[in-house]
């Protein structure tokens, strides 16, 4: 369900599940998985967009009543009034535009809440552009999926914008199959939607793989035979799925583990950094890596939008004043960059420690391989050969840049010294 914060941790979710579902839910809190006892071979997976495929807005929400002055979990109340003839439900099933449901929802919220509330502002952050990224990891898992020739669909209950279109921030391409309420006429869990969907993908129930955030949902589509993956994480929920599948969904960057603790960097004002370096055309939230090696100077991987890059910073702490210095390695890169020596194209340095704490530059992620041991152990002669190779020819036009030509004659010591410490 595109909007699940809304009966997520509350006790008005175990009211209106009684009120609207007729059942209630048993079982421990958390992800739970339904499932039925057939089998056969997968050939489809099914996406609920909001809280899977995208954030769920609930943070943004809470931020919202509160700068706004509004009792926590006021729009909640709002959103379930009415049950199933309610306004939400209605606006979710298409019945109402945006120009009628903005109105109605102020006017039922004046009267219950006695008080007024920015409908306007409310909406514009139900489609705002935080909660319109989709999740990396959601999205690579697709590319996996279809590249293993498996059918993708997308099964949300959805709402209309003002221009008439569907809230659908999803390249459709990536998708065999959407069905959303608004267009159908009919929310999840009603099973006629789930039947909807299989139809169009020419499935039964049990070649199917199905993901929400909602237990409502997921164990509608269990009744039916689906094969079901309660989301309460992107990550965990992918891991899951490789598991029913039986082949990884997400590619492996060498090298790398998550960000240790103490090593943490501040993400949201890095994010806003890259956009301004970027490009504001680009969306989606910031993936965050930490490399094995690069230890004199933390080093990171970061993905955003399908740009993949790498990010050099100076330790925390009281430094000496010529060490770790990302500044003077920034310099040297880009020097020998225009210089023809291959290596990666560094984009920015950042000397304002307000970013992420230290300064840092930021530079292209190039695929390759890391050799830690000189002797090349497990690779056959002529692959050392190779190696050794492309080694000293990249060595030769290190020690043949004109380091005066290159900008870098005010580097280090004068004389034979310079050129090692180019290469070092």
């Amino acid at each position: 369900m595109h909007i699940g914060w809304l009966f997520q941790s509350s006790r008005l979710q175990w009211a209106w599940r009684a009120a609207f579902l007729g059942h209630n839910q048993c079982g421990p809190h958390g992800a739970w998985r339904w499932t039925h006892s057939g089998g056969g071979p997968y050939r489809a997976v099914i996406f609920d967009m909001g809280g899977v495929l995208i954030p769920s807005p609930g943070r943004l929400v809470a931020e919202w009543e509160e700068q706004n002055h509004i009792p926590s979990g006021t729009i909640l109340k709002t959103f379930v009034s009415g049950g199933e003839n309610g306004l939400w439900m209605r606006f979710m099933r298409g019945e109402m535009t945006v120009e009628t449901f903005l109105p109605e929802f102020g006017r039922l919220y004046s009267e219950t809440s006695e008080t007024c509330v920015p409908v306007g502002s409310f909406f514009s952050l139900l489609t705002s552009e935080q909660v319109a990224k989709p999740f990396p990891v959601m999205t690579e898992a697709i590319t996996q999926i279809r590249a293993k020739g498996l059918k993708t669909a997308v099964l949300s209950n959805n709402f209309y914008l003002s221009d008439g279109q569907s809230f659908l921030p999803l390249d459709r391409k990536q998708f065999d199959v959407v069905v959303e309420s608004c267009l159908e006429g009919v929310c999840k869990p009603d099973p006629r939607i789930y039947q909807l969907c299989l139809e169009r993908l020419g499935l039964q129930p049990s070649e199917s793989i199905f993901l929400d955030d909602l237990e409502e949902n997921v164990k509608a589509a269990a009744g039916l035979g689906m094969h079901t993956i309660k989301v309460h994480d992107p990550e965990a929920a992918v891991k899951e799925l490789e598991t029913l599948l039986g082949f990884t969904l997400r590619t492996v960057v060498p090298n790398t583990r998550p960000v240790r603790n103490a090593m943490e960097i501040p993400k949201d004002s890095l994010e806003k950094y890259l956009k301004d370096v970027l490009g504001t055309q680009t969306t989606g939230p910031l993936e965050l890596l930490q490399f094995d090696h690069g230890q004199s100077n933390p080093t990171y991987y970061l993905r955003l939008a399908g740009r993949q890059l790498v990010l050099r910073k100076e330790p925390p702490g009281t430094l000496p004043l010529s060490a770790h210095t990302v500044g003077r390695e920034f310099r040297i890169m880009k020097a020998l960059a225009d210089a023809g020596v291959p290596v990666p194209r560094v984009l920015d340095l950042c000397e304002d420690s307000r970013i992420i704490g230290t300064p840092f530059y930021l530079m292209e992620y190039c695929p390759g391989l890391v050799y830690k041991d000189p002797a090349l152990p497990g690779l056959e002669p002529s692959q050392r050969r190779a190696v050794y190779t492309a080694m000293n020819r990249v060595l030769c036009r290190i020690h043949s840049v004109d380091f005066q030509a290159a900008g870098l004659e005010d580097y280090g010591k004068q004389g034979e010294h310079k050129a090692a410490r180019l290469s070092c």
